[in-house]
């Protein structure tokens, strides 16, 4: 029994075959561990979602191999957005099966990849040119919540513009002991980690884009910040 609704399955069909048009590589790091609870399940929605245009092309590897080490993922399930030349590399990311609401950000994540035409405005997509350090945004998530999807697409864009800046989705009920590590009570909760200086800015709503870019900046800057 398939995952996706017959008519969600024909309608994102036409949808993607009217706007897809470069390749988009979708690589799922998976386990046979009977702890990983939706491993099985990841593989199968993006089998379906695959199969549903010839631009979609799905990888799947085993989260202790040697791709998953070269990419440093390190959980199952992780799925990683990227392009047919992987000038995106790993800094698109989910952490969790992208269900419930999240279902959104991964099929906008792809129509993003696939036509280079993002939801960001021309001055944030310029003002991202201008980060310094590398820096690693958190989103935390539930699959209930409506809110959380605009705060994870922001973030994928942002690491779509900027090789500075990898986002990940981390679905919190499935990963809770990331989400205790920063006191996730509420989602979305978003963490910005420098790699460089170590500081850490961290807020918890879906704020507007230009918002989410000055906290961006904040991190980028060495500033400490919780706004939980």
């Amino acid at each position: 029994m398939g995952l996706l609704k017959e008519e969600d399955r024909n309608y994102l069909k036409e949808e993607f075959g009217k706007i897809l048009k470069d390749k988009v590589r979708i690589l799922l790091f998976s386990s046979s561990d009977e702890h990983c609870k939706y491993c099985n399940e990841t593989k199968q929605l993006l089998e379906e979602v695959s199969e549903l245009s010839d631009r979609i092309e799905l990888e799947v590897h085993d989260v202790d191999g040697d791709v998953a080490g070269e990419m440093g993922v390190e959980l199952a399930p992780t799925i990683i957005i990227s392009d047919e030349n992987n000038e995106l590399g790993s800094r698109v990311r989910f952490t969790g099966i992208p269900s419930g609401y999240e279902f959104t950000t991964l099929i906008k994540d792809i129509m993003y990849v696939s036509t280079k035409q993002l939801e960001i405005t021309d001055r944030t997509i310029q003002e991202l040119q201008n980060i310094n350090s590398r820096l690693k945004i958190e989103v935390y998530v539930t699959p209930t919540c409506p809110y959380c999807p605009k705060a994870v697409l922001i973030a994928h864009q942002f690491a779509m513009v900027s090789e500075r800046i990898e986002a990940e989705m981390i679905e919190s009920l499935e990963f809770p002991s990331l989400a205790d590590r920063w006191g996730v009570m509420g989602v979305p909760h978003t963490v910005i980690k420098n790699l460089d200086r170590g500081n850490v800015v961290q807020f918890v709503g879906a704020y507007p884009e230009n918002h989410v870019l000055n906290f961006v900046r904040d991190a980028d800057e060495g500033k400490e910040m919780d706004m939980r």
